[in-house]
């Protein structure tokens, strides 16, 4: 059982300032004896109602609610709307699951009752969390959803771009995107097509046809010889810099590659921190300090040209060793999600994964096995969390670790999965679909529900990978051993 203490005295004795709708007199308490399985309580003159279902908690459970404004230090992301002001509880018992249905009054221009959802607030997140099971109820004015967060609630919804087109949501990293013609109005409904929509842009941005390269200035008294299977599907160079020169690499192959780095860390990928919120590489940065951590690789979407930075260091070969990996499509199309679902999360932002690199070098190997496992109590990784100014964000970091590593643990074991791949996509990618569901409900059962069908018909819409892939496939190349790249750097 999860024991819930009350921790927020301070907040509720804080909040006085204004919000965008009063409810009623702010700093009125009331508390309540809920009994599990028992009728929901009701609280601040019948504004909230409040329910532990059969088997959600033991014992005396006790809670108390008081309204205010939302704080400064708890903003809601941009890409979300609120209605009214944030009700704040105490919970005091053993509780693990309830129902908390607070009422709504007048409503911001342009937000419908149907798109309204209840949003819980993570202490160990640090942001808001979308509550599954909702329901609203336009007669009595009030919108209810399951929980397993007991600390403050706030009506909400998305923010909605509609152009000639349609409609189009934001998600925490601030991306755009497009919900498809025709969908239900509802907060979930719309999430799922926007689930839709990412996983399609993902697929679109690994598995597409090759991009320009470009090797100037060429670095001098420096190769680069590739070896490929096929031959002349990889391609690699070298190019001057100020202090560090970069290999510039591009995946010719139409899936997208593992690429090994050296053990000494004289490679190392480059994060763009000046990406736009709307380009299809704005996750890039944050998959590669991923695997550069766990795997010691970085990732070549399909027809993409990426570039690596080469530190100075003594003469000599350096070989990049790649091969086709469905990981790689298991990374991107989890991230999209966790930014969607859990949004505002700081882990997921460039300039965060930037940090992270530049911290590596000294810190990855020890904070390797605690980040694997998302544990925030390694001293290996609280230092490299201090080193990196990611303290505040620990959480965020280790869940996106930990679903990076049970992504990378479960595909490992799918046949096809990073050998014979453009010949066995048609049966790899359902089990590859399957796995990421089950590594990001891992981090998703630490906020919701766990089972919630909300959060299912997200994760669903990963079943869609498989006849994207194969169609983006040609048939020629849909042979056994296809894949293989080695990439021999000379440094004179």
């Amino acid at each position: 059982m999860k024991l819930v203490r009350g921790i927020l005295a301070g907040i509720l004795v804080a909040a006085t300032a204004t919000g965008l709708i009063a409810c009623g007199p702010i700093g009125v308490q009331d508390s309540r004896l809920v009994e599990a399985g028992g009728a929901s309580k009701s609280a601040l003159d019948g504004h909230v109602r409040f329910s532990v279902p059969a088997g959600g908690g033991t014992g005396d459970i006790r809670v108390r609610f008081v309204r205010g404004p939302l704080p400064a230090d708890r903003p809601i992301p941009a890409g979300i709307v609120t209605v009214g002001d944030m009700v704040s509880m105490e919970a005091h018992g053993d509780v693990e699951r309830g129902r908390i249905t607070i009422d709504y009054h007048e409503l911001p221009a342009g937000v419908l009752p149907e798109m309204l959802n209840l949003f819980g607030w993570s202490g160990d997140l640090g942001g808001w969390v979308p509550l599954p099971g909702t329901i609203t109820d336009t007669v009595d004015r009030s919108i209810s959803g399951e929980t397993i967060l007991f600390d403050s609630f706030v009506i909400g919804t998305w923010h909605v771009t509609t152009d000639a087109v349609g409609d189009s949501i934001t998600t925490g990293t601030g991306t755009l995107v497009p919900v498809k013609t025709g969908t239900n109005r509802g907060f979930w409904p719309y999430a799922r097509a926007a689930a839709v929509s990412s996983l399609a842009d993902t697929l679109e941005h690994l598995t597409g046809p090759p991009e320009d390269l470009s090797c100037e200035p060429r670095a001098t008294g420096t190769t680069a010889a590739v070896a490929s299977v096929p031959g002349g599907r990889f391609d690699a160079c070298v190019l001057a810099g100020t202090g560090s020169r970069q290999i510039r690499v591009r995946n010719r192959f139409p899936f997208p590659m593992i690429l090994q780095l050296p053990p000494d860390g004289r490679v190392r990928p480059v994060v763009d921190t000046e990406v736009t919120a709307f380009s299809p590489d704005l996750l890039d940065g944050v998959r590669d300090t991923v695997l550069t951590y766990l795997a010691g690789s970085v990732a070549v979407g399909g027809g993409q040209t990426v570039t690596l930075e080469l530190q100075p260091g003594k003469p000599g070969p350096i070989r990049l060793t790649g091969h086709l990996d469905w990981s790689v499509i298991a990374l991107d199309a989890g991230l999209r999600q966790l930014d969607l679902l859990l949004p505002g999360s700081r882990a997921l932002r460039p300039d965060a994964a930037e940090a992270l690199l530049q911290a590596y070098t000294e810190h990855g190997a020890a904070a390797r096995p605690g980040l694997a496992a998302g544990d925030l109590t390694d001293p290996a990784v609280q230092s490299l969390l201090s080193a990196a100014g990611l303290t505040g964000s620990g959480r965020a970091v280790a869940d996106v670790f930990a679903f990076g590593s049970c992504v990378l643990k479960r595909t490992d074991t799918i046949a096809g999965a990073d050998q014979d791949v453009l010949s066995s996509a048609r049966t790899t990618g359902p089990t590859v679909a399957s796995f990421t569901a089950d590594c990001l409900n891992t981090i998703y059962d630490k906020y919701l529900p766990p089972g919630s069908r909300s959060a299912q018909s997200i994760l669903d819409t990963l079943r869609g990978a498989t006849g994207t892939v194969r169609q983006a496939i040609p048939k020629a190349d849909r042979k056994r051993g296809f894949g293989q790249v080695t990439v021999t750097v000379t440094v004179a």
